[in-house]
């Protein structure tokens, strides 16, 4: 049996595995486990290798995730980052049509913002001593991204009544994200988690995805030579089958969402992960709550082409022993 980037590997070819990898998005649980405040880790590339080195240690997840928060991308662009009792925020930009969007400057990947410590991050986890799961980064969907540039709610207009507007946006986003992908893929990242909340059905219809999220959000991934996983929070049965045509080869699923059927209908063409509740199993549930949802899940996704992820990001108070159930039962199960 291979280990886990060897695993990991044969996952996404929708290969069947002996042991099925757990992998809870715990990026932003590492900071309270590690007792580093957030704002530290997202601008010392060093002090988050080595607390995802150690969380990893302890917890016995299957990846290492090279990332702290998703913000680096817009930050990039100009946006400020300010921060709430809710965590970090992206300001937007006072964009008011496409000139403004024509003049953005394109993001150096060395200077601007956060991205050279992003970069820094990936390197130092792929070159941990010992390694033996992959390392995943994340970035946020050319959608989503352009949102947070242009502002959630003024994006949204401008998707019914400038639609020129918004694509002029989407191309710049998409080239910054494609630039980011390659420098990853240089660095040897074992792949790319994309997360488009604001791709959601309860966000966008159908129509509009397939309009404006589908060709930005595939371009990006076809230009990609890391397999992607990609995640859209809340009940995405309307707009399945399209995440299923973007070329993500794994859809993770939000809670809400039925695993077994959902793996019926993107079959052969990409695999699924999650969806163990984040919030009443993992955070407020008991070990034995944990277990029981875990298995649950595992029986439903089968040895191929699935990976047990939560169906969203571990909540930062998450207990400890909670985290060690869920992979602990993963590996059991095997």
């Amino acid at each position: 049996m291979g280990g886990p980037i060897d695993c990991f590997r044969r996952t996404v070819a929708l290969e069947e595995v002996e042991r099925v990898l757990a992998m809870p998005t715990v990026a932003g649980w590492v900071a309270k486990f590690s007792g580093i405040p957030l704002k530290t880790l997202m601008h010392d590339g060093e002090a988050a290798a080595n607390a995802q080195v150690e969380a990893q240690r302890v917890v016995g997840h299957d990846a290492l995730f090279a990332y702290v928060d998703a913000l680096f991308v817009p930050e990039a662009f100009g946006c400020a980052i300010r921060f709430t009792s809710s965590g970090p925020g992206a300001e937007p930009l006072q964009l008011s049509g496409e000139a403004d969007i024509e003049s953005l400057p394109d993001p150096d990947m060395r200077i601007d913002g956060r991205m050279a410590v992003i970069l820094a991050l990936v390197e130092k986890l792929v070159k941990a001593p010992g390694r033996e799961v992959p390392v995943l980064a994340l970035a946020e969907g050319p959608f989503t991204t352009a949102a947070r540039i242009y502002g959630t709610e003024k994006m949204m207009r401008a998707v019914m009544k400038s639609k020129p507007t918004v694509e002029k946006l989407l191309q710049k986003v998409g080239s910054a994200l494609s630039r980011f992908g390659a420098a990853i893929t240089e660095l040897g990242a074992d792949g790319l988690i994309i997360a488009d909340p604001v791709g959601s059905s309860t966000m966008v219809s159908p129509r509009i995805y397939r309009e404006l999220v589908l060709p930005h959000l595939r371009r990006f991934i076809e230009n990609l030579r890391i397999p992607t996983i990609l995640h859209v929070c809340g009940d995405t049965r309307p707009v399945l089958d399209l995440m299923a045509e973007t070329g993500a080869k794994i859809l993770s699923l939000d809670q809400c969402m039925d695993l077994a059927k959902a793996k019926e209908q993107v079959a052969g063409r990409c695999g699924i992960a999650g969806n163990v509740d984040p919030i009443d199993v993992l955070l407020r549930g008991t070990v034995d709550d944990v277990k029981r949802e875990t298995l649950k899940c595992l029986r439903q996704g089968g040895k191929k082409g699935y990976i047990l992820m939560a169906g969203c990001g571990v909540p930062p108070a998450t207990p400890l022993e909670n985290l060690r159930a869920m992979i602990e039962t993963a590996r059991f199960d095997a």
